[in-house]
């Protein structure tokens, strides 16, 4: 369910204002529709008493937080030269915002919105505690986009093992080993790709694997249906899993 930015605000008992949902410190994921994955420091937006202020990990911007159904205002930055992917993310950043002209909570992630259009995606960091239970090794039965699954050399189908006792992750994409970092991200499971082996594939093998890596940036929700483990991006179905034992 989405909230979407109306023209009221509450207001308590007391006649104060009730706390804005969103007001805090949000972990930037994406901007302008590309998966943001940032350097050692965590890119972060931050909104507080009508201000606005972002770090990607160079330079910092600050602006005002509008009020429902106004405009996104001028972005002052800092500016120092920045390498490469980061100055284009900021580039990114900038346009998102001179663009921008609401703002919504979907899915536990805030949105800021050019129209219809998603330009900029963040969600509030959360223990990985809540995910647990998911904990364990999944075969993967259904990939969007692809026609058909390929497995691994001997039969196996691409696999998924969580140790979220110990924030791991790690499985084959029918290609190349990989391995990731698990983040609670809003109503998602989300898994920041920490290395990958480099083995050169078949196009349909990398093609498989490219699918994979981008349904697992793009999910915004993760579900545990029975033994069996999807992610998906509104109400479309991306990636599902299987327990192992449990085809």
């Amino acid at each position: 369910m989405a909230t979407v930015a109306l023209g009221l605000t509450g207001c308590s008992l007391t006649g104060e204002s009730a706390p804005s949902p969103y007001e805090g410190q949000w972990i930037v994921s994406s901007v302008n529709g590309e998966t943001f994955i940032g350097p050692p420091t965590t890119p972060y937006l931050t909104i507080e008493s009508g201000q606005l202020s972002a770090d990607l990990g160079c330079n910092r911007f600050s602006g005002s937080w509008p009020e429902p159904g106004e405009p996104f205002g001028p972005v002052i930055s800092t500016r120092k030269g920045c390498p490469e992917p980061l100055a284009s993310a900021e580039q990114a950043l900038t346009s998102a915002l001179a663009s921008a002209n609401g703002y919504r909570i979907h899915y536990d992630r805030l949105q800021i919105l050019a129209g219809e259009r998603v330009v900029l995606e963040g969600y509030r960091a959360a223990p990985l505690s809540q995910w647990l239970p998911l904990s364990g090794e999944y075969s993967l039965t259904y990939l969007k986009g692809v026609e058909r699954i390929h497995d691994l050399f001997g039969g196996r189908p691409p696999y998924l093992e969580l140790t979220l006792d110990r924030a791991k992750a790690e499985g084959n994409s029918g290609c190349n080993q990989y391995f990731a970092e698990p983040v609670a991200a809003g109503q998602a499971l989300s898994l920041t790709p920490a290395g990958m082996t480099l083995m050169a594939c078949q196009p349909a093998l990398m093609e498989q694997e490219q699918a994979l890596m981008r349904h697992f940036a793009e999910a915004n929700r993760t579900l545990l249906e029975g033994e069996r483990l999807q992610w998906w991006r509104d109400e479309t179905l991306l990636l599902e899993f299987v327990r192992s034992g449990e085809e």
